[in-house]
């Protein structure tokens, strides 16, 4: 795995990558030994990858769009009026198909660019394979940013994971108790879905964490972040 650390994680940031590989790829096609044949392939495999990231991206943001408004066909929100219901996507005719793996593929390719005799870190840098520096990671001040919003009346708590397992959320729902643990959560969000006490209408939830190691806590608490709840 080692020798693909230049390829980003994010499906984003690989679109980006792979369009900037490909583009100056065409510079040092001949002066590095890419044939003809694997220039096509490798910018065949960018037109179908840039393409499905950009067919998820329409998707997702019409499944948002259809998602507001079936939240305002459930409840009104405010003066806003509900307007036409959102129509699905128009994409244009995909390219030609590719064999899976193009991820896979690259670091191949990669591999060969730099054994050759012509290979530089001028080269390297112009396409993005000359893997980053790793900066040691300080556990002992890993701290957790929540942000919180309502999403349809509950709270809606994310964080950044980064480096950790997982993070231990507690909440402090106003009630006497204090800060209980909600749960030791895997994912980078969650909803809080406990609904408010029979007795209230509006209440003041609040929130922290604390970064998880394998099974164990590290670093500090986040800030305590409060938010407003109201009873739908």
């Amino acid at each position: 795995m080692s020798n693909m650390t230049y390829i980003p994680s994010t499906d984003a940031e690989k679109g980006i990558w792979l369009a900037n590989f490909t583009l100056k790829l065409q510079l040092y096609a001949i002066v590095l030994g890419i044939t003809t044949a694997e220039l096509a392939a490798i910018q065949k495999d960018n037109a179908m990858y840039q393409y499905v990231i950009n067919l998820i991206e329409a998707f997702r943001q019409n499944l948002s769009s259809l998602t507001g408004y079936k939240n305002m066909l459930k409840h009104a929100v405010g003066q806003q009026h509900i307007g036409a219901v959102p129509v699905l996507p128009t994409m244009p005719t995909a390219p030609v198909a590719v064999a899976e793996g193009v991820f896979d593929r690259i670091p191949k390719l990669v591999a060969r660019m730099k054994n050759s005799s012509n290979y530089n870190e001028t080269i390297g840098s112009d396409l993005g394979i000359i893997s980053p520096a790793v900066t040691p990671v300080d556990i002992d001040s890993l701290q957790p940013d929540l942000t919180i919003k309502l999403d349809v009346g509950r709270p809606h708590i994310k964080w950044v994971k980064g480096y950790s397992d997982a993070i231990d959320l507690y909440v402090d729902r106003n009630d006497g108790t204090g800060f209980t643990l909600l749960g030791r959560l895997l994912k980078n969000e969650c909803i809080d879905i406990v609904s408010l006490a029979p007795t209230k209408l509006l209440d003041e939830w609040s929130y922290k964490a604390v970064y998880v190691i394998g099974n164990s806590q590290v670093g500090l608490y986040s800030k305590v972040t409060a938010v407003l709840v109201k009873k739908i």
